[in-house]
This record gives structure tokens, C-alpha cells and sequence, in this order.
């Protein structure tokens, strides 16, 4: 079976258990198909598909010249939506907010990805982290998100500082595997 890859913004552990703290909290209430495995969340940057050998090795070279001449910087998961109907809700995540440095960071793991071979998706950038996917009943879209996400979860701030390139085993639980790091400076 062939291997998908993505590059994505790495989330500290202590991020991961608070969003993972947020969900448990809703989900009686929300209920989805599937919900995402506490050490699957990310902020996806470039989704890359099946890749080459020759491909990943040249986007490692590209990667670990460019990304260490990047700046670390802060972002904050204020605010929570879904993707999709009113009737059919897709997927449940987590925003950040706006932030230039990430959309900075994303352009230019985008051009690399592209230098390196790759082909990738044309819709705009929309940085979330997916916390859920596959609603099973039509959600009450009346609700306040930005009360609810002060109720349950308020805002969590957290360092960007390193880049991740994942592979993807649907198989399994986690079902995203760390394949190679990059520290930004």
C-alpha cells in the first residue's frame, strides 16, 4: 500500500492534552463517526500525497535548508468550527488565529514542496486542527461557537517551533507517523 505524506506544524504535548480534554467534554453531546487519536493533531501545512523516494529526499534537503532560516513564533487555538452542511457536518476542528508568520511559513513550505516535485492542492490556506470527522446527526448551528469554546475550552497559546513531515498508516492508531523534523529558529 502506497504511503501518503503531509507537512505539518508540530503540536507540544501539552496542547495535544487540552484539545484532547475539550473533546471528551463534548462529545456526548457531539456525536461524531470518528475522533481524532490525541497524537494525530496538527496544523497541516502542505498535504503532499504518495511521494517518491527521490521526492522525499529532495524535499529533505530543501527543508533542512529553508525552514531553520524561519523564526519561531506564537500562535493561539481561539475559536472552533465545521467543515461542511448543516445537514451533513464533515469535520469539527480547532482554529487558530490569524498569524502572518504561519501563513509566511506555510508559502514557503508550499514553493519547496513544488521545487521538490510535488503537486499540490490550489484551495486557500485554512490553518485548523481537525478534532473530528463524520457528525451523525445534523448539529444545531444557532449555537454561540464563541461562547461554547470559552465554556469548554478557552484560548490555548502555544511556540510554533518545529516542522513535521508525516506518513500515514490508516490502519492503525496513532495513524500518523513522525518520518522527519525541522526546528525553526
Amino acid at each position: 500500500m502506497q504511503r501518503h505524506h503531509f507537512i505539518a506544524v508540530k503540536l507540544p504535548a501539552e496542547v495535544k492534552a487540552r484539545l484532547a480534554e475539550f473533546c471528551k467534554l463534548i462529545k456526548k453531546d457531539h456525536p461524531f463517526k470518528t475522533w481524532v487519536h490525541l497524537e494525530d493533531l496538527h496544523i497541516t501545512l502542505a498535504f503532499l500525497g504518495s511521494a517518491s523516494t527521490q521526492q522525499l529526499d529532495k524535499l529533505h534537503e530543501l527543508l533542512t535548508e529553508e525552514v531553520p532560516k524561519h523564526d519561531e513564533f506564537s500562535l493561539n487555538i481561539d475559536h472552533f468550527g465545521f467543515f461542511g452542511s448543516k445537514q451533513n457536518p464533515k469535520i469539527f476542528w480547532a482554529g487558530v488565529e490569524e498569524q502572518h508568520s504561519l501563513y509566511r511559513l506555510q508559502k514557503q513550505v508550499a514553493y519547496i514542496c513544488e521545487k521538490a516535485g510535488f503537486t499540490l492542492e490550489k484551495r486557500p490556506y485554512a490553518p485548523h486542527i481537525t478534532l473530528a470527522r463524520k457528525h451523525i446527526d445534523s448539529i444545531d448551528r444557532s449555537l454561540n461557537m464563541a461562547e461554547w469554546w470559552k465554556q469548554y475550552a478557552d484560548d490555548i497559546e502555544f511556540k510554533a517551533d518545529q516542522i513535521l513531515i508525516y506518513e500515514t498508516h490508516i490502519e492503525k492508531l496513532p495513524k500518523y507517523k513522525i518520518v522527519q523534523s525541522f526546528s525553526l529558529r
